[in-house]
C-alpha cells in the first residue's frame, strides 16, 4: 500500500468521475514533484536549445522536404562513422539514457529512481521501501 499525499484520499472512489479526477491530481502532483527535482545544468541548456531551434527546423523541412531527408541520412552517416558516445564511459551513456527515459514517464519506476538518486545524494545506503515498511514481502 502507497503512503498517502496530502490532499489525496486514502480510500479510493468508486465513481468513475470521482476516481478520474482523483488520478488527475496524483498525475499533478507527481509531474509538480519531478520538475521541482530536476537538476539544472547541461540537460536544461540543450532543453532550451531544442524549444528554441524547433519552429526553425519545422519551417526548413516543410520548405525542403527532400533536402532535409538528405541531410538526416548524412547527418546520420557522419554520427555513425564518428561514434562520439565512444568517448562517454558506458556508465556515463546508461546513466544519462536511463535518467532521461524516466523522467518522460511519471510512473513507479521514475519515483524508484528519484528516491534512489535521492538517497545516493545524501551519502546513505537506501532501504528496500518493502523492507522499510515492515510489510516483509
Amino acid at each position: 500500500m502507497t503512503t498517502p499525499a496530502p490532499g489525496i484520499p486514502t480510500n479510493p472512489p468508486t465513481d468513475p468521475e470521482d476516481r478520474l479526477a482523483l488520478n488527475r491530481a496524483i498525475l499533478r502532483q507527481r509531474l509538480t514533484r519531478m520538475q521541482a527535482h530536476r537538476a539544472p545544468g547541461a540537460l536544461d541548456a540543450l532543453d532550451q536549445l531544442a524549444r528554441t531551434a524547433l519552429p526553425f527546423a519545422r519551417r526548413v523541412v516543410a520548405e525542403n522536404p527532400y533536402a532535409s531527408l538528405g541531410g538526416g541520412m548524412l547527418a546520420g552517416m557522419i554520427l555513425m562513422y564518428w561514434k562520439p558516445w565512444r568517448s562517454l564511459s558506458g556508465s556515463v551513456l546508461v546513466g544519462l539514457l536511463a535518467r532521461q527515459a524516466l523522467a518522460l514517464v511519471p510512473s513507479p519506476g521514475a519515483h524508484a529512481f528519484n528516491w534512489l538518486m535521492a538517497a545516493a545524494r545524501a551519502g546513505r545506503k537506501p532501504i528496500n521501501p518493502a523492507h522499510a515498511s515492515g510489510s516483509g514481502k
